[in-house]
């Protein structure tokens, strides 16, 4: 009667599940750090995200991609040129809601009131010319003051920012 007993080496099995495990945990760690690093490469822009009306209103003058291909210290130095332009560089948030409670009011009236509604516009319209306006004249100010060299740069990162806006359409 003997029995045999297994040896050393067959009783040991190699287990492959915790190489698995550690390898999916490596994976999902990845992700999420990927995920957080593209956020912060993206240098705040959210593409799920609706820019505010004024803000938006601000695309389409033609001045953001100005902006973008600022440098940060410039960009700065546009925010304390705005700030010392006074209330007309600022977004007026209250007069904004009011506008559109105004425009939802004018659009569910009946009957309907062309003229209060065309009033409102033409107000956001001169809201949005006299930030535009700060903007332009900020901008000016801030590309006057630097020299040939950071023009140059400064066209060539704007022009860069302009084709990976076509690119992305």
């Amino acid at each position: 009667m003997s029995e045999e007993f297994p040896t050393p080496a067959a009783a040991v099995r190699p287990r492959h599940w915790p190489r698995v495990l550690l390898a999916v945990s490596l994976f999902f760690n990845l992700l999420v750090i990927g995920a957080i690093a593209g956020a912060h490469l993206r240098d705040g822009r959210d593409a799920g995200r609706t820019p505010p009306a004024d803000r938006a209103a601000m695309h389409g003058t033609g001045l953001v991609p100005f902006f973008e291909a600022m440098p940060r210290e410039a960009r700065g130095q546009i925010g304390t040129a705005l700030r010392a332009r006074g209330e007309a560089a600022r977004p007026d948030r209250a007069a904004l809601e009011a506008e559109f409670a105004t425009i939802l009011a004018a659009l569910r009236a009946e009957p309907f009131e062309r003229a209060a509604l065309e009033a409102v516009m033409t107000a956001q319209q001169a809201r949005v010319s006299a930030r535009v306006e700060a903007g332009r004249g900020a901008l000016l100010d801030v590309l006057s003051g630097m020299s040939q060299a950071e023009r140059a740069a400064f066209a060539d990162r704007m022009e860069q920012r302009i084709a990976r806006a076509d690119r992305m359409r």
